[in-house]
């Protein structure tokens, strides 16, 4: 039996200090046509007027960056498939990269959120997350730079991190909170 170990909270619990941003999270708000784009989008407007401090680690962002990629490809050459439009074409991506970068300038340009990067001994956390919890290696190394800045809170639509004890998962995915819901 796998036992629930995060605290998971909904978008109108209290604010946490600092929040650490899933690319789950940020693709929701970033893609219109994303199935929680509406509350992730008035989470964020929440997060920006408290003043809250965020992070989205370099990690997050070429997650969020291949989604979009591959969200874009699959709308404009429906029905074929990302990898066959791209392995017939790389150079396909270039027409998105404007609004990929707007995106990601977006980040910078906001005071309270900081883009991290990867520290030279995240690895070896990630690879003690990857035993202790049993996380895929991504999800392994975003914990790793949440727990080497200290950062408590995290902010996802994937139900990975409920496992791992210590940390508090902000969420809209009635999937994940009905899954914290005491029987």
């Amino acid at each position: 039996m796998n036992r629930l170990t995060a605290t998971i909270l909904d978008f109108s619990a209290p604010l946490p200090d600092a929040i650490y941003w899933d690319a789950s999270f940020v693709v929701n708000f970033s893609h219109a046509d994303s199935p929680f784009y509406g509350e992730c989008a008035e989470y964020v407007a929440r997060l920006k007027a408290a003043n809250t401090r965020c992070f989205v680690s370099a990690l997050t962002l070429d997650e969020v960056w291949f989604v979009l990629l591959q969200l874009f490809v699959t709308r404009d050459f429906a029905p074929r498939k990302f990898w066959k439009v791209y392995e017939q074409n790389p150079a396909v991506i270039l027409a998105y990269l404007d609004q990929i970068e707007k995106i990601t300038a977006q980040f910078y340009e906001q005071s309270q959120v900081q883009v991290l990067g990867i520290a030279s001994r995240s690895p070896l956390g990630a690879l003690e997350n990857m035993r202790q919890f049993h996380l895929l290696p991504r999800d392994a190394t975003h914990l790793a730079i949440m727990r080497q800045h200290h950062i408590p809170a995290i902010v996802t639509l994937d139900a990975d991190f409920q496992v791992v004890e210590g940390i508090t998962i902000f969420t809209c995915n009635p999937n994940l909170l009905n899954a914290s819901t005491p029987a």
